[in-house]
């Protein structure tokens, strides 16, 4: 799958819901990650979701300096020339 045939913002969301094991409505995409509990283990993880999902290499830091969905999505948006980010300023996944 490439950023062309999915939002990176709702992609992103639902992949950091799965691993926080919660549902893609109950993650506020201006929360950082941290305060969820993300470790290292899950950030390098998610990062390796990134690499594969859109077939680019990123630093392993990413997640950490970009640590909310709304600013990773962005990040990640500019990186691969995808959609921008489909969130609510309101915060919460609509």
């Amino acid at each position: 799958m490439t950023a062309g045939n999915r939002d990176v913002h709702t992609w992103l969301t639902e992949r950091v819901a799965t691993y926080l094991r919660r549902s893609p409505q109950d993650i506020d995409t201006s929360v950082p990650l941290a305060d969820y509990g993300l470790d290292s283990l899950t950030a390098l993880a998610i990062t390796a979701d990134i690499e594969d999902e859109f077939e680019v290499t990123v630093d392993d830091a990413l997640t950490w300096d970009h640590p909310t969905v709304d600013a990773l999505s962005a990040a990640l948006s500019d990186l691969v020339g995808g959609q921008p980010e489909a969130a609510p300023t309101s915060g919460k996944q609509a």
